[in-house]
């Protein structure tokens, strides 16, 4: 099996619902999996970049994993993105680190898939608003995989029990789905 890192951008990783129940039972499935908590690891905010540049370039496949928010990733996630792919190492004619690495972007969105339309509240559908994360993939030299996301990631009566019951099987199947597929 291959080495697979998982780097999770949630900013609050404790207090997620959506994140945390996709990312532990993923690691119920994949024990074998690194998973890197960038909250935990980087509360300042201060990246290690020789530390995470290492760990990219000793996986296999990469999964970046966060909430869908703002209609792209959180803050701290870009953050790694500016920090650890940088010119030289992930590209530019002497950065080849991440070539045939295999990519996926995991991540939970708050409202339901059909508000992911023209007629629907966000106004997009998804695949128009995530056309970003294929581009840092090609231009990265990553071997794309494409993005694993659930929709109505948002539980808002824990006390309504056939609400927490989908809701948690959604991020089963969120799990199962990304342990499927970094096990091509």
């Amino acid at each position: 099996m291959s080495k697979i890192l998982v780097i999770s951008g949630h900013p609050d990783y404790k207090n997620s619902l959506a994140n945390r129940a996709i990312l532990d039972e993923f690691h119920r499935l994949v024990p074998e999996a690194d998973i890197v908590y960038l909250d935990a690891e980087y509360p300042d905010g201060v990246i290690d970049v020789e530390r995470e540049q290492k760990r990219l370039v000793e996986a296999e496949t990469v999964v970046f994993e966060f909430p869908f928010w703002w209609f792209s990733a959180p803050s701290l996630m870009h953050l790694y993105f500016e920090k650890v792919l940088t010119h030289g190492f992930a590209y530019g004619s002497e950065g080849k680190a991440l070539q045939g690495k295999k990519l996926i972007f995991s991540f939970t969105a708050g409202a339901p898939e059909a508000e992911y339309s023209p007629e629907g509240s966000e106004h997009f559908t998804m695949e128009s608003l995530v056309p970003q994360f294929k581009a840092l993939s090609d231009f990265c030299g990553f071997e794309w995989k494409g993005c694993i996301v659930s929709f109505g990631m948002m539980l808002l009566n824990p006390e309504d029990e056939e609400a927490k019951k989908h809701f948690y099987e959604t991020a089963n199947a969120h799990a199962q789905h990304l342990a499927e597929a970094v096990k091509e």
